[in-house]
């Protein structure tokens, strides 16, 4: 991400806007990388999950709500571009269907990408203090198994069997598929069926960390001289969004831990305001429950996109 920042600046940040088709790659990896942690005992994760998601949402949507209400009495913002503003959706999804309804597009996503960054900071932080002192990166659950072990004879040609079943389930998705996160669903359908369908262990790693690097990419492709000076405009509105989500997000991850008994590294990860992608894209070094959270923010990212253009039709 900052290197791609720092190319644009040198250039006198030139528009370069994502490709859609990169965005949908991004999609499709992300979605094979949960695919990798499919198992028959995680299977059960999606189901468990349902109910936690459906109170997250509920909960980010309320505090959307009222921040937008907040944003609109304290800065004089339209109440559409602070609702999606505030909206606990993704900075794509919510930018565009925002400026398709009458928002402002730029404002909502310089609003998302701040948070964005925001969260992407703050779960790093939180995640390197909950390790003990001189402890490197958690293992991803189950690595130590020896049936995972990446180097096993024919790990390659498991990998490369699970991606190309997540490549063609997610380009399904994408065609087939209404929802903004098709792609995310497909490959994890794909890739998840196939990891069933073989034992032993896959060389993840490097393609983990190709999905990092892909994902900072395309954030940082959104960092333009327009970004900031935009930014810059709405600081007010920025700071009682980032403000109030951070407090909506220690609230979900509270409820996460103390109610329905998740883990706190994936309770930290499902209950973030973050963009699905992003957040999956950097989880896969840790222990959380890639499933459960990837599941909590495709059920958010439905609600809000179902959600928010309904209160814009009230409002």
């Amino acid at each position: 991400m900052a290197g791609v920042g720092l190319l644009l600046a040198v250039m006198g940040f030139p528009a370069v806007p994502a490709p859609d088709l990169l965005g949908q790659a991004l999609q499709v990896m992300v979605g094979v990388l949960v695919g990798f942690r499919i198992s028959r005992d995680s299977l059960t994760s999606g189901a468990r999950t349902l109910l936690p998601a459906t109170v997250l949402a509920a909960v980010f949507l309320a505090f959307a709500g009222a921040t937008a209400a907040m944003a609109v009495g304290l800065t004089g913002v339209r109440p559409i571009t602070a609702l999606f503003a505030a909206a606990p959706g993704g900075l794509t999804e919510m930018a565009t269907i925002g400026a398709s309804v009458g928002a402002d597009g730029p404002a909502v996503a310089a609003v998302h990408l701040s948070r964005l960054l925001l969260v992407i900071l703050v779960a790093n932080i939180l995640l390197a203090r909950s390790r003990p002192a001189g402890a490197g990166p958690p293992a991803p659950a189950g690595a130590q198994t020896p049936e995972q072990h990446p180097e096993e004879r024919g790990a390659a040609s498991r990998l490369a069997l699970i991606i190309g079943a997540g490549v063609a389930g997610g380009v399904l998705g994408l065609a087939l598929t209404p929802l903004p996160a098709g792609g995310v669903v497909g490959a994890l359908l794909g890739s998840g069926l196939a990891r069933l369908s073989v034992t032993g262990g896959v060389p993840e790693k490097g393609f983990n960390l190709l999905v990092q690097a892909c994902g900072g990419g395309i954030i940082g492709l959104g960092l333009s001289a327009e970004f900031f000076g935009t930014l810059l405009q709405l600081a007010g509105v920025a700071a009682i969004v980032n403000a109030t989500q951070m407090l909506a997000w220690a609230v979900a991850a509270s409820l996460l831990i103390k109610i329905f008994r998740f883990d706190p590294t994936t309770a930290t990860f499902a209950a973030a305001p973050g963009g699905m992608g992003t957040l999956l894209s950097v989880t896969g070094d840790t222990d959380a429950d890639l499933v459960a959270v990837a599941f909590t923010h495709l059920f958010r990212l439905s609600a809000t996109i179902v959600v928010v253009p309904l209160l814009v039709a009230v409002i």
